[in-house]
């Protein structure tokens, strides 16, 4: 089983944002701004501001309608889908978007995705889920995850982790050059072609495990 995550990876969330940012609260920041996918910290905020913001964006049009897909994304898993990868989604998004989400998905990425699981991470209201609770429960062998926060927190329980920096222009992605847990089982990737790469040399040898 193969994990990805909504958010940069399958669609340009901070692109998004960052125009319903610019429209709201003339808030003037791009992509390469975000050192860090904290937003409290981007934008010199509280956490309680910063998720306001963020659900204002959940409710407007740049969220719903306005969140390009990734160049190469959909051929790349159309592709392993066909080579029989069986691929789930589990996003850090919050219960309250959860049939917006399912929607883009469906617009964008029609029959790939077997499921899909929610963290509610950052919520207004409800309890939140680790993504390496989630993937040790359902027997992910591999996240493909554009946060290092969660390639750590994967990693650190022993599973696989492709950390995606799309062509090296995400300025989060970057792992710490100390204190990683695993980091073996990391390996940064920057384009789909070099995710299906990746996961054709890792897939014979975690299904030799299975067997």
């Amino acid at each position: 089983m193969y994990v990805w995550p909504v958010r940069c990876m399958l669609g340009r969330f901070v692109f998004a944002l960052n125009q319903f940012c610019r429209e709201r609260y003339a808030m003037e920041y791009g992509v390469s701004d975000y050192w860090i996918y904290e937003f409290a910290k981007i934008w010199n905020c509280s956490q309680e501001r910063s998720n306001q913001i963020v659900h204002e964006f959940f409710n407007s049009q740049h969220f719903t309608d306005g969140i390009p897909i990734i160049p190469g994304a959909p051929e790349a898993l159309t592709r392993l889908s066909a080579d029989q990868y069986e691929l789930v989604v589990v996003t850090s998004r919050q219960h309250v978007i959860q049939d917006e989400t399912l929607d883009w998905l469906d617009r964008h990425y029609p029959g790939l995705f077997q499921e899909v699981y929610f963290g509610n991470h950052f919520a207004l209201e409800g309890t939140s889920r680790k993504k390496s609770d989630i993937c040790k429960t359902i027997g992910a062998k591999v996240l493909i995850d554009d946060n290092p926060s969660y390639a750590q927190e994967c990693a650190a329980a022993g599973i696989n982790v492709l950390l995606y920096d799309w062509e090296g222009a995400y300025p989060w992605s970057k792992l710490p050059a100390t204190g990683v847990r695993n980091r073996e089982l990391i390996t940064v990737v920057r384009n789909w072609e070099e995710v299906q790469s990746e996961l054709a040399l890792l897939a014979p040898r975690l299904r030799s495990v299975d067997s």
